[in-house]
Order: structure tokens, then sequence, then C-alpha cells
């Protein structure tokens, strides 16, 4: 599989729910939250890391891509977690059906439902830790300790 695969399997997969490309990033402009998504390559290998995320608006984006930071999981098995690397002998097609599940359900499943601040929020409650979300989200949104 080359890069130009993924790409289309991303875009493939965002196009219908209104993503838009720009460089290694597809994004979704609203009026409360911005989401993104994003097609990142190991520097160490060919091996490629799709992260995903949402700005809020009303709060500055000082250095981070997003105010949340989701990586997209491949797997337990040795299989699934080598997805992503394009140097493997994974067979084309059980990769791209594989890429194409994987996207459905970690990716448009959660950027479908989350539109607004609220939702934002919501989410980060959701999440295992809030070690990832910058301070100023968490001062906007009240969860400090």
């Amino acid at each position: 599989m080359e890069k130009v695969d993924l790409i289309n399997i991303l875009a493939d997969a965002l196009k219908p729910i209104g993503f838009k490309k720009k460089g290694n990033y597809w994004v979704v402009n609203g009026e409360e939250i911005n989401k993104l998504v994003n097609l990142q390559r190991s520097q160490y290998s060919n091996t490629y890391y799709i992260n995903y995320g949402f700005i809020v608006n009303a709060i500055p984006l000082d250095n981070p891509m997003s105010h949340t930071y989701s990586r997209v999981e491949t797997g337990d098995n040795l299989m699934e977690t080598d997805l992503l690397n394009l140097d493997n002998s994974i067979p084309h097609y059980d990769r791209k059906i594989r890429l194409k599940e994987i996207i459905l359900e970690q990716i448009v499943s959660k950027m479908q439902k989350i539109n607004s601040e609220t939702d934002v929020l919501n989410y980060m409650k959701s999440l295992p830790t809030l070690n990832v979300i910058p301070l100023a989200v968490k001062k906007y949104f009240n969860l400090e300790p």
C-alpha cells in the first residue's frame, strides 16, 4: 500500500460527513468548534498515525494542533497494529477494508456526534484522563481539579 491509498481511504470516509482536505489535514469548520483529522508519518519508518481532535473556537489555540487530541488505535493483535505500517505484507484489500472499518468506528462515529462546545465537554469527560487537554481548555470548561 502507498500513502496515496491511505489518503484515499481517509477521504472516502471523511468527505461524506463534510470534511475538506487541506494538506495532511481534513477539516470541518463550525460555528462553535472545528473538527480535524491529521495524517502523520513516523520519522523512523513508513508507518503512519491518524490523529483527530476538536478546536473550540472561543479558546485561543496557542501551540497544539487541537484542544483535544486522540490517535486511531488499530488493534490489539499483531496484524491490526501493523495496519498503518505500509512496508509490511498485509494484503492491500484486507488492509483497506479493516482500516475503513476502524476509521468509521473511531473517527466518523465521534465526529458525527460532536457538534458543539457541550458535546466537546462531554467527550472530554469521557476520556480516561485529562492530562492531554491544555490548561486553557480545562479552565474554560471549569475542569480544574
